[in-house]
């Protein structure tokens, strides 16, 4: 386990006391260093290459917002809402996303390192080609989430529904679903292979293979 790092996760390094930013438009390369920002509304936004470091973002609405190569660095989310926004290729490195909603929001090939979600609303979201690395998922609803060829190598689901996710061709040595909801879910031998599952979810993985168990007649 890293050093100073909860669960294997380094948490975001952030300043005790942090300014409030006063910002109304994202723009093309806009940056944000080490400070608050809050209440602010930036739907269907277009920006590309926008830089938060250090920043704690609380109720920031980013609905059908269009932010590619959007870099979060160091950052706290709580309760923003990101439904349909398109993130394709962000980069996230030590970050912790709390009760935000991400519904249809496009992550395509991004980049995650050291991130944690918590209550978060992810269903339907695209993580394809997403690369994680010390990600964990916590009491979140991932409905139909689609993480095909994506690498989910460690990654923890505590306690979340995962049901009807996709997960074709995904890597997941030593992803960890035993403690969550995975009625539906997309995946075959080839990707479960090192997956880690309860003894009671055994039944529910066969039957992800299209093999039908039958029950002994008492």
């Amino acid at each position: 386990m890293k050093p100073g790092a909860k669960d294997g996760i380094l948490a975001p390094k952030l300043a005790k006391a942090l300014a409030a930013a006063e910002l109304d438009c994202l723009e093309d390369g806009t940056e944000l260093s080490q400070c608050r920002l809050a209440e602010r509304n930036f739907t269907a936004a277009q920006a590309d290459n926008v830089l938060w470091d250090g920043v704690h973002l609380r109720r920031v609405n980013l609905t059908q917002a269009k932010l590619t190569r959007l870099r979060l660095f160091d950052c706290r989310l709580e309760g923003c809402e990101a439904s349909g926004a398109g993130l394709e290729k962000v980069r996230l490195r030590r970050v912790e996303v709390v009760g935000c909603r991400f519904s249809g929001a496009d992550l395509a090939e991004a980049s995650l390192e050291d991130v944690r979600f918590s209550e978060c609303i992810l269903d339907g979201a695209i993580f394809s080609l997403a690369e994680f690395k010390s990600v964990r998922f916590e009491k979140c609803s991932l409905l139909g989430t689609l993480f095909e060829r994506a690498n989910l190598g460690g990654v923890v689901f505590a306690r979340c529904n995962l049901s009807g996710a996709d997960m074709r061709a995904a890597k997941m040595v030593g992803a960890d679903f035993s403690q969550s909801t995975i009625d539906g879910m997309k995946a075959g031998p080839a990707e479960m292979q090192g997956a880690l599952i309860a003894a009671e979810q055994a039944v529910q993985v066969v039957g992800l293979f299209g093999v039908i168990v039958k029950k002994e007649d008492l």
